[in-house]
């Protein structure tokens, strides 16, 4: 089997986005359910890059979900596609395409709709708000939302859906299943979708909800947050030093000389810096790499966010604006380093290549 990537990388640091991980993590949703899945690839796909994310999950996958219309018109499938945010611009009304689903939770909207593109049938599912009070129908008004709704014969309602906004707490959350639940039964046969169950939710609750249609899955199908539930890791960003030398004993390294080399030490700068949202200093979130070292070492005094065959390499200073300078003393020149950092919170333009052994799809 031989790797393929993707992608023109213009620096020594990447993103490399495995997408054999990602098909296993589809597959282990499909082994738990029945149940249709939604895509969710909001921000960038959870920025491991829309167009390949949905590209490579359009026969996968049942539908997509997004944030917004710019969203929408970056994916890369003919499955439909649900915005999420119930605001939309007039140019966005005018960009609605027949796969696009909107979310509606106001009549304001309906009439905005209505008035822009009378002669076209706009797809449309109801939001509930059972609890988050960001946006949504709150559950006292739906039933009379229904009726208004029916004014408005170019807007088809086709679904209903809610979201869990805290399962770690299970008595909230059963409640707001059963909300949901005891407001939508009577009207079932209006909505061809329901659903409710996010990424959090599919993983504790799949079992107790037995009335939706739909899955609604983001993170799970790239590895955050799910590993302990036998999902797999689908992103892991890359560096290799774009310089090796040597510091005599009793220099300095870096800015402000917080670094002085207390021996003759081989070091090596990273193109991965503060720019790219790279910075160990501060609340690094502790990964599946630092609990295999912890392991190792018992007791690890210094984390920097940095790592070669498993091992916490130790940084030189602070991370500067574009780089990041560490020690290399038994590590060989071309090393590859596994570096700890979000694609959430990482700049999107950093090159991304995307890895797949040979698949039958």
């Amino acid at each position: 089997m031989s790797n393929t990537f993707g992608g023109i990388n213009l620096r020594n640091f990447y993103l490399e986005v495995n997408l054999d991980n990602i098909n296993y993590n589809i597959n282990k949703i499909k082994e738990k359910t029945s149940k249709k899945i939604m895509a969710v690839v909001k921000a960038d796909a959870y920025g491991l890059g829309i167009e390949k994310v949905t590209e490579f999950l359009s026969d996968k996958v049942d539908a997509f979900a997004v944030i917004n219309m710019e969203e929408a018109l970056k994916v890369k499938s003919e499955k439909d596609v649900l915005i999420l945010t119930p605001e939309l611009s007039r140019e966005d009304i005018e960009l609605i395409k027949d796969n696009f689903i909107i979310t509606i939770d106001n009549e304001e909207l309906l009439k905005k709709i209505t008035s822009i593109i009378p002669e076209k049938e706009v797809r449309a599912h109801i939001y509930v708000d059972t609890g988050m009070n960001r946006f949504g129908v709150k559950p006292v008004d739906f039933y009379s939302f229904l009726q208004t709704v029916e004014n408005y014969k170019n807007i088809k309602v086709e679904g209903v859906y809610t979201h869990l906004n805290n399962t770690g707490d299970k008595d909230y959350t059963q409640k707001q299943i059963s909300k949901f639940k005891n407001l939508i039964l009577p009207y079932r046969e209006k909505f061809k979708e329901i659903h409710i169950l996010n990424s959090s939710g599919f993983l504790k609750y799949n079992d107790e909800v037995d009335f939706d249609t739909m899955v609604r899955c983001g993170n799970i199908i790239y590895g955050y947050d799910a590993q302990p539930f036998g999902y797999k890791k689908a992103y892991q960003y890359k560096a290799r030093p774009i310089r090796v030398y040597e510091v005599e004993k009793g220099e300095f390294i870096g800015y402000g000389n917080i670094y002085k080399a207390k021996r003759k030490v081989r070091v090596g700068i990273l193109d991965v810096g503060l720019i790219d949202s790279f910075d160990c200093t501060k609340n690094v979130r502790h990964n599946v790499f630092y609990d295999i070292a912890k392991v190792i070492y018992h007791h690890i005094k210094y984390y920097s966010g940095i790592f070669y065959n498993g091992r916490v390499i130790k940084m030189v200073g602070k991370p500067n604006m574009n780089f990041t300078i560490v020690e290399m003393d038994d590590i060989p020149e071309d090393a590859e380093f596994n570096i700890d950092l979000s694609p959430i919170y990482a700049d999107s333009s950093i090159p991304k290549k995307y890895r797949k052994e040979d698949l039958n799809v």
